[in-house]
């Protein structure tokens, strides 16, 4: 092995060491109240969605080594910005319709659940059957709370 690299290795391994310095917040707020939903939408809810889009984020181990620990808190963020289940109810009705349209329309082009969490996370791919699961029941709940 040449110098160079020797080198580079070395600087690489001492900087990975550092940046472990940099912890992130993994802590889950107070679940406010989930959203209502039947029992197997809810269930698939839990298991696809539910760790970015709830305050009941399993952090996995990896979640402790940095730098991919950044990447998991900065996707738990932006899931609970976009949409965050734990506090639907304080949504008002007109932001709920554009968040359950958002979301079957990510849902039924594929964006949702991300590919790379499915491709470590099996349990979130979604079928055929699921996904036309959640665009039915996003469909009812659109209707129950207005045009």
């Amino acid at each position: 092995m040449s110098r160079r690299l020797r080198a580079a290795l070395g600087a690489l391994a001492g900087l990975l060491v550092v940046v472990q310095g940099f912890r992130i917040d993994r802590t889950n707020p107070p679940v406010e109240q989930d959203v209502a939903a039947p029992a197997s939408v809810e269930a698939l809810l839990r298991h696809a969605c539910y760790n970015c889009h709830s305050h009941e984020t399993v952090w996995p181990w990896y979640s402790h080594v940095a730098p991919v620990s950044w990447l998991l808190a900065h996707d738990v963020s932006e899931g609970r910005r976009e949409l965050d289940f734990s506090t639907w109810t304080a949504y008002p009705p007109a932001r709920k319709i554009r968040k359950l349209r958002k979301s079957a329309d990510e849902v039924a082009k594929g964006k949702m659940p991300p590919w790379y969490y499915a491709l470590v996370h099996p349990e979130a791919r979604l079928t055929a059957a699921e996904r036309a699961m959640l665009d039915a029941w996003t469909a009812e709940a659109i209707g129950r709370l207005g045009p």
